[in-house]
């Protein structure tokens, strides 16, 4: 057996050793060479003896031991291993290659590196070569979670990945040729699931989609689904819906016969984003809109007023996406959308977001302050809800906003209903 061998066998047929190999193969880790000083603690019997035995002194009372590396090396030349190599006994040993951190990062860097270049490559010059690109050098949107992918499940990280590039260089960012969520994950990947917001793929895809739109990563279900519907997909199509009448939908040039039907009612009709889906576009036969966050406001002003056909819509509080995808389908055929809400923070921020998107066409009504006042409660609103305010973009708004603010109280749409009842009849009228 050569001396190499010998010493190996030495030190690993002695159990009091253990930890001071451990402790020196981490020094050299940090230094990238034989070095520093392995201290350890609460030493046991086994390494009291071993100590004692390599350094020829009495360790057999103390509790820790500071052993300086060199000196393990310069002992090893009084025994019988002299001018053994250390290092390849120290590989030995642990059966490994010894590493140093900063090399281990080296090669980290160069494996993962070739890891995502390869995948790069497939997709050269594409929509989701550029977000993959963007997001490894800039180190944000998706980064985080696809390095921990990498570090855990590499192999399952690149076919998600695969997937997911396919799947953006798919989307139409079209909104009014939206594709069913489903249909969409089977034609990339033959599995309708695939893409579900709660898998890998799924979360994958929307960090693409935030970075096209320009948006952060949404949290709520809603905000994923308007950030999907942006792309040209349309998710949770039944339960997503809202509240209308006195609007009529076409299909292939025709009148839809069922929004026909409960148009010439009078009645109210839940519309599902799957009913949408089914449609080419919306008219409102008076050229407008008349839209209520409240759902007992929305069914009150029907009640009285039914039989002058109204164009009603119901958000029912925050605006679902069925809300707007049926906004969007009508607004090039409306002269105005006139939308009202709550007196408080968050009701003023649902009318500015809808403000934002449909600019003059949408009229904030009955939105004075005039109006507050007249309704007022004697709700106090928190600190934490008034600081809401500050997102307030419409100038409008913005003034209505620091009077709620400066007042501390909330108000709301149930007490307007009778002047929106007029403001109907009136318009309706005319």
């Amino acid at each position: 057996m050569s001396l190499e061998k010998s010493c190996i066998e030495y030190f690993k047929s002695d159990k009091g050793f253990k930890r001071l190999f451990e402790g020196i193969r981490e020094k050299y880790r940090s230094l990238g060479s034989l070095g520093g000083t392995v201290v350890i603690n609460n030493l046991t019997q086994d390494e009291r003896e071993a100590l004692s035995g390599l350094f020829k002194k009495d360790y057999y009372s103390r509790k820790s031991a500071s052993i300086k590396v060199e000196k393990l090396v310069k002992a090893l030349e009084d025994t019988r291993f002299s001018g053994v190599d250390f290092e390849r006994v120290l590989m030995g040993y642990f059966g490994e290659e010894l590493i140093s951190k900063r090399k281990e990062r080296d090669i980290y860097e160069l494996e993962k590196s070739s890891f995502f270049d390869e995948i790069l490559y497939s997709f050269q010059g594409t929509r989701s070569w550029k977000w993959l690109k963007s997001i490894l050098e800039s180190r944000d949107n998706a980064y985080r979670m696809i390095l921990q992918k990498y570090d855990r499940e590499r192999e399952s990280l690149k076919e998600a990945l695969i997937l997911t590039m396919k799947a953006l260089n798919e989307l139409t960012f079209n909104e009014r040729n939206a594709t069913r969520l489903a249909l969409f994950s089977s034609k990339i990947s033959r599995n309708p699931h695939t893409f579900d917001m709660d898998r890998n793929c799924g979360r994958l895809l929307m960090y693409g989609i935030s970075y096209f739109l320009g948006i952060q990563y949404p949290k709520g279900a809603e905000d994923k689904a308007e950030a999907l519907y942006s792309a040209g997909i349309i998710a949770d199509e039944i339960s997503n819906y809202t509240a209308i009448s006195g609007l009529l939908a076409y299909r292939n040039g025709k009148v839809h016969r069922g929004w026909e039907g409960f148009y010439s009612l009078g009645e109210p009709l839940q519309v599902s984003l799957w009913n949408l889906s089914e449609i080419d576009y919306i008219l409102s036969p008076s050229g407008k809109i008349f839209v209520f966050e409240n759902p007992t406001v929305f069914s009150e002003v029907l009640y009285s007023t039914r039989e002058k056909r109204p164009p009603l819509v119901c958000t029912c509080g925050q605006i679902k996406l069925a809300s707007l995808v049926l906004l969007d389908r009508i607004i090039d055929n409306v002269d105005y959308i006139y939308y009202s809400g709550d007196f408080d923070p968050e009701g003023l921020l649902i009318a500015d977001r809808l403000k934002k998107r449909y600019g003059e066409k949408l009229v904030l009504w009955r939105y004075s302050i005039e109006d507050y006042e007249g309704i007022k409660s004697n709700e106090v609103l928190e600190e934490i809800r008034l600081k809401k305010l500050d997102n307030l973009k419409s100038p409008e708004l913005k003034t209505l906003g620091e009077h709620i603010r400066n007042k501390g109280l909330a108000a709301y749409q149930e007490l307007l209903t009778d002047r929106y009842i007029e403001d109907i009849n009136k318009y309706m009228s005319g």
